[in-house]
């Protein structure tokens, strides 16, 4: 189970699906965050926070929604827009304890030119 929290704890984000491998993009927003992503079906993850505690940005193709704590400012999740795949989230891995952290897998996701995996 991974159980995880923003620096400051305001959003918590949960889920019982054992994490494996992340994904590291190179965007133009995935970069400057420099999160490592787990992609979930949301009906596997449970996130908790105050609605005040939350703050969002979409941008480029609007599929996608980034979250953070307006608090600490740690970027969290990611949900999908109406128009985005409604099956698909991601988790920020970065936030996930260290052990765990070590242990996956990160794969190299060109989101800048290519839209392909990158061999390492």
């Amino acid at each position: 189970m991974l159980e995880t929290s923003c620096h400051c704890g305001n959003v918590q984000i949960k889920t019982a699906v054992k994490i494996e491998t992340v994904n590291s993009c190179n965007c133009s927003a995935c970069l400057r965050f420099g999160t490592l992503w787990a992609h979930l079906d949301p009906k596997v993850v449970t996130i908790t926070y105050d609605d005040n505690d939350l703050g969002s940005y979409c941008w480029g193709d609007k599929t996608i929604t980034f979250h953070h704590c307006k608090n600490c400012a740690c970027i969290t999740h990611y949900t999908p827009t109406d128009i985005g795949n409604k099956d698909r989230m991601a988790i920020n891995f970065r936030l996930a304890p260290k052990d765990m952290l070590d242990a996956v897998t990160v794969r190299y996701f060109d989101g800048a030119d290519t839209w392909e995996y990158i061999e390492q």
